[in-house]
């Protein structure tokens, strides 16, 4: 159990200062500004996906629960988004148009944690024996 969490800390960790850093240079060579806190909106992201994995994790332990895990999941996108709009209304959400920097500054950061977030739970609930 510490071992899996171990891994996610440092998993969400470095995809989350690979992605940050790699932000900042392309945005530094291309010469564009994104009117919000990259940083802000990257470990947002980074926590929130590791909170999931972490708590389905614990989940699993929970024999009640095993065939249940797919079913818990699908609303934790729901949550997500709405703790991300409630985070980051004043900052994001109050910029009328975002340029397509902007775009790609939240799209690609959002597919990249949830794939690895879909990634860790798909390992934890085929580790119980699920066929898909």
């Amino acid at each position: 159990m510490i071992k899996a969490v171990l891994i996610y800390v440092i998993a969400f960790a470095v995809l989350f200062f690979l992605i940050y850093f790699f932000q900042e240079y392309l945005l530094n060579q291309l010469d564009a500004t994104v009117r919000f806190s990259v940083w802000d909106t990257n470990i947002f992201l980074a926590i929130t996906s590791l909170l999931i994995c972490i708590h389905f994790q614990l989940f699993s332990l929970i024999k009640n629960l095993e065939t249940q895990l797919g079913f818990i999941y699908l609303p934790t996108l729901f949550i997500k988004g709405i703790l991300f709009y409630l985070a980051f209304k004043d900052s994001v959400f109050n910029i009328e148009i975002l340029n397509t920097t902007e775009r790609l500054s939240l799209l690609i950061p959002i597919l990249l944690f949830l794939g690895l977030e879909v990634f860790f739970v798909v390992k934890i609930i085929s580790k119980m024996g699920f066929k898909y």
